[in-house]
């Protein structure tokens, strides 16, 4: 018998309604999904000796947590017609998963796991909503195996990869009011954003997922003009992150005219209000940085420097993978280490194509 523990975790949605419906419209902001081993978030599992508990087994989990903001007049949900959500998991999901743990853990009808909600969500307030699922343990417990022994590291990888290829469905009673394909935000960029971008770049790159941040901005940078001749094919896309993000930063025609013809960029997500905290460029040339350090980070080495200004104190990465070549720039302070920005680093190079 399993000793099953609910614990309420946080996501945060927000409903913009439009004057001329009374059906809410739903913006996702964030989605974050993890496989982690944490008391706090799943509880533990009784190991059973007939009647008696012979130990407790922390199992790991594949954790979900959803962001969105909301910008309307009137609360959503109430006790009647609560607002609800569930999670759709793809096929493709669904068969990792199948083949990952020996069962379709991800059932929601048959909960294996918890999960947390409000039931009504106040105009412009917020509220956090959160899923997760258990997928066994790390520990051999022989003829006690009472829970699933999780596989290599090669399947849990192949899980890993997947974990995105969900739909969410969020209902109000009855009625569904909004769904989102998470594949669509898993790089931290709407996808078709993100794929405009790769166009104009001309290679793939990765934006990863990073929890409490959020993207600020999304450029190209294009060659420069010299009387009228482009100078070289070095392109470079920008992306910047910040951890407080706000209301758009509206240009005027000038502005726009200024930012493509002259200074040859261009703006294709933001820019909103927000401290710069991450600066990620991506180049179709190799980039490289002046008498750095060199680490190796999932096989590939990684250039690195720290610089100590007024401003604060920098971490500068530079390394090359496919035909992509990442320079980084990180605020490094207490909230954030250079430990989180090589895990940052980290994320690009295991979800690269």
């Amino acid at each position: 018998m399993k000793r099953l523990f609910l614990f309420s975790l946080i996501m945060v949605m927000s409903f913009m309604t439009a004057a001329c419906t009374s059906k809410p419209t739903v913006e996702l902001v964030h989605v974050s999904a993890e496989i982690i081993k944490d008391k706090s978030l799943s509880g533990q599992t009784g190991i059973m000796d007939g009647n008696k508990v012979m130990k407790y087994v922390t199992p790991t989990v594949l954790s979900y947590k959803i962001l969105v903001k909301n910008t309307s007049n009137q609360k959503i949900g109430d006790s009647k017609k609560p607002v609800r959500f569930k999670l759709a998991p793809s096929d493709d999901l669904i068969s990792v998963v199948t083949e990952t743990v020996g069962s379709n853990v991800l059932d929601f009808e048959k909960m294996n796991g918890g999960y947390t909600g409000d039931g009504e969500i106040l105009s412009n307030g917020t509220a956090e909503y959160s899923l997760f699922y258990e997928l066994g343990t790390d520990e051999d417990l022989g003829s006690y195996q009472q829970i699933p022994l999780l596989p290599s590291k090669e399947k849990m990888d192949e899980l890993q990869n997947k974990k995105f290829d969900a739909v969410l469905i969020l209902t109000v009673g009855e009625e569904e009011i909004a769904r989102f394909d998470l594949r669509t935000y898993a790089n931290g960029l709407p996808r078709e954003i993100h794929q405009k971008v790769e166009k104009e770049l001309g290679t793939e790159f990765v934006v990863p997922v990073l929890d409490h941040f959020q993207v600020k901005l999304a450029e190209m940078m294009y060659p420069p003009l010299v009387n009228n001749e482009v100078i070289g094919d070095r392109r470079v896309a920008v992306i910047v992150y910040t951890n407080q993000k706000g209301p758009l930063i509206e240009l005027t025609n000038e502005q726009k005219e200024q930012l493509e013809k002259k200074q040859r960029r261009k703006f294709y997500y933001g820019e909103y209000e927000g401290k710069p905290l991450i600066r990620m460029e991506i180049s179709n040339e190799k980039n490289s940085l002046f008498d750095a350090k060199v680490q190796q980070i999932e096989g590939v080495e990684v250039e690195y420097s720290f610089k100590e200004v007024e401003s604060g104190n920098y971490g500068l990465y530079a390394f090359h993978v496919d035909r992509s070549s990442y320079f980084i720039v990180f605020q490094i302070n207490d909230r954030f280490t250079d430990k989180d920005a090589v895990e940052f680093i980290r994320r690009i190079l295991t979800n690269h194509k």
